[in-house]
């Protein structure tokens, strides 16, 4: 069958996924103080298989197109599934219609543990970042009429990328590109050649083309967000970019919970498009252009991404009004501290991510549901700019009585 092919090129996908998305991934050492590095691991090819073999996911959910299409495309950014936040007040808000539609056509209900809920965010996640395998030849067309090949050809004054190890992935393609775009600039002008811009998934067809011809490297070492943030101070793109208010902002903010659907090649491609005009702009006149080496890119790729996807921010003290206008207070306590209809959420010894809280509602949802609906009352909606403030609240230390 066509899409049996197509999950199980998928699930190779995946598996070469794992590796890049390690660049997005780090382990939770248990301490809190860390304050980029508070999320869930999760492993994109164990996802793979939970969502398309496992636990039944594909036979409502499709995954760019391959799956079930009963419900929404879980791998298109465009439905506003693009980060947890949003991805986890859907499950929220449509999981009784779900659970109805599964009761009466008799599927049965699996059980998905907080680290398997982790996994098929790690898969979903690896999903929208791909950017797919890449047009090759219009990659071969790019290279030659944006002026690529006059320079990085045999007898060229730029290097033969063909003979050039190690640029085979975006991380090492925007690290490369990055370093070496005052010297293309500075060569570009005095052979009379526009600066090229590149748009949309162009990016990625050129790394495809460049990636058919180089030499591969090893694989890339997992990046760090702890890291990534002191990269992002130093190198100075906090100059221009702000990050909960601290920076700049004669860039666009890079504020913790945004939505993106920016995936590594169209990153690479923005940092390509802008080089020139950022150090022309009066804040870095006189600040040095930084150069990226070893593992720097990668370690402000998985600080970027820490902010974009995995956890959202919020406030406690939004979260607590939220938690009261949800009506969660009615069985969970005013102050999550526990009621005679739900259980304590705060102060129970364990963090709270969008992984954990996803696999919560996942495994008690249907029992909330019948109770709820037992008491009179209508299942709350959750929008996904709400799900940051709520698990800040309920993160936050309760009050001493």
């Amino acid at each position: 069958m066509p899409g049996s092919r197509q999950a199980l090129w998928w699930l190779a996908v995946a598996a070469a996924a794992v590796a890049l998305l390690a660049l997005m991934l780090v382990r939770e050492h248990g301490s809190r103080r860390s304050r980029w590095a508070i999320f869930t691991v999760g492993d994109a090819q164990i996802g793979a298989r939970l969502f398309y073999q496992q636990k039944g996911c594909a036979h409502c959910h499709s995954v760019n197109g391959v799956g079930g299409k009963l419900g929404p495309d879980l791998g298109d950014a465009r439905s506003g599934l693009g980060s947890l936040a949003g991805l986890l007040s859907a499950i929220w808000n449509h999981t009784p219609a779900m659970w109805e539609r599964m009761a009466a056509e008799k599927v049965a209900y699996p059980e998905i543990s907080k680290q398997e809920m982790a996994d098929v965010f790690a898969f979903l996640y690896a999903a929208r970042d791909i950017d797919g395998p890449g047009d090759e030849s219009n990659g071969r067309r790019l290279f030659e009429a944006d002026g690529c090949a006059r320079c990085h050809s045999s007898g060229g004054v730029g290097p033969d990328l063909a003979a050039m190890p190690g640029i085979d992935t975006p991380v090492r393609w925007a690290q490369a590109m990055w370093n070496h775009a005052p010297a293309m600039e500075a060569n570009a002008e005095r052979q009379g050649l526009s600066w090229p811009k590149f748009h949309d998934r162009e990016m990625n067809d050129l790394l495809a083309y460049v990636r058919h011809s180089s030499k591969p490297g090893d694989a890339p070492a997992p990046g760090n967000p702890d890291r990534g943030w002191a990269v992002f101070q130093s190198k100075s793109c906090i100059v221009c970019h702000s990050v909960n208010g601290r920076g700049g902002h004669s860039g666009p903010a890079l504020d913790a919970g945004a939505e993106s659907s920016m995936t590594l090649a169209r990153f690479a491609g923005l940092m390509w498009n802008h080089s020139g005009d950022m150090w022309r702009t009066p804040q870095m006149r006189n600040v040095p252009r930084p150069v990226f080496r070893d593992q720097e890119m990668a370690d402000l790729i998985a600080f970027l991404a820490s902010l974009r996807y995995f956890e959202p921010a919020g406030s406690p003290a939004i979260g607590r009004t939220v938690f009261a206008e949800r009506e969660c207070a009615g069985c969970h306590g005013p102050a999550a501290e526990g009621g005679r209809e739900g259980p304590a959420l705060r102060g129970r010894g364990e963090p709270i991510t969008a992984a954990t809280l996803a696999a919560a509602l996942w495994d008690h949802g249907p029992r909330m549901y019948r109770r709820i609906r037992k008491l009179g009352r209508a299942w709350p909606a959750l929008a996904g700019s709400d799900v940051g403030d709520m698990i800040a609240f309920l993160n936050s230390p309760p009050e001493r009585k």
